[in-house]
């Protein structure tokens, strides 16, 4: 009978460690990507992807600011570096800068000590330039695996995707595409995925004037991210 006790006495510990084990696991499991927020406010983001179409950028800026919206300027750090005084101007607008990656690279094929570098790199270049610290990490071309996810949740950042994707980089999305992809689709929480192309710039007026006149509020991400729980749909 006192093996018995002690035999039960041991396998009662082995459980104990195996349920400790699982929890701290499960605890510190990454979170899957946010593809917008849950709320019954009628609020909604453009998240601006930023590694090319530099010389939209501005007419971009000018657009939002004209029609008081705010926006996130997922910018690589490559990119940032590459153009200081953009990225002042956006700060200096009160847009919000998040991660792009450094070098817009696949980041499904990158370990996890060079996604590490990816985004920890451009969160010091845009900090440097800007005083602003990216807050939101945006995969290039929205890829993503658990060793992504795992790099971004490391450092404290949630991997940002998107609810309605205008496809404004592709060249045969001419502005009306744009607009009809967003405002038929638009719901409180979405975030909208938009690239600094000519064709966007035409569209961009007639699509922040369209959510507007249904009732929208634009904002940044993160402002968005505080509206409400995330989605992962």
């Amino acid at each position: 009978m006192r093996g018995s006790r002690w035999l039960w006495w041991g396998l009662g510990l082995v459980a104990v460690a195996l349920l400790v084990v699982g929890g701290v696991k499960a605890a510190q499991a990454p979170p899957p990507p946010i593809t917008g927020v849950q709320t019954e406010e009628k609020v909604m983001a453009l998240s601006i992807n930023v590694v090319w179409g530099t010389d939209y950028v501005p007419s971009l800026l000018n657009i939002l600011q004209r029609h008081h919206a705010t926006a996130t300027f997922m910018l690589g750090g490559a990119w940032a570096q590459a153009h200081p005084d953009l990225v002042r101007a956006l700060a200096a607008a009160h847009m919000e800068l998040g991660n792009h990656g450094y070098g817009h690279r696949h980041s499904s094929l990158l370990d996890l000590r060079q996604n590490l570098s990816e985004i920890e790199r451009t969160n010091q270049v845009v900090a440097a330039i800007s005083g602003q610290t990216p807050r939101l990490f945006a995969p290039p071309y929205g890829e993503y695996n658990p060793t992504v996810l795992q790099a971004a949740h490391q450092l404290g950042m949630p991997v940002i995707l998107w609810t309605l994707d205008t496809i404004d980089w592709r060249p045969s999305s001419s502005p009306e595409q744009i607009v009809a992809r967003v405002l038929p689709r638009a719901r409180p929480g979405a975030i909208v995925l938009l690239h600094p192309t000519d064709r966007t710039v035409e569209a961009l007026p007639q699509l922040l004037d369209g959510l507007q006149r249904q009732g929208y509020r634009l904002v940044t991400v993160s402002d968005l991210l505080r509206l409400g729980p995330p989605r992962h749909d």
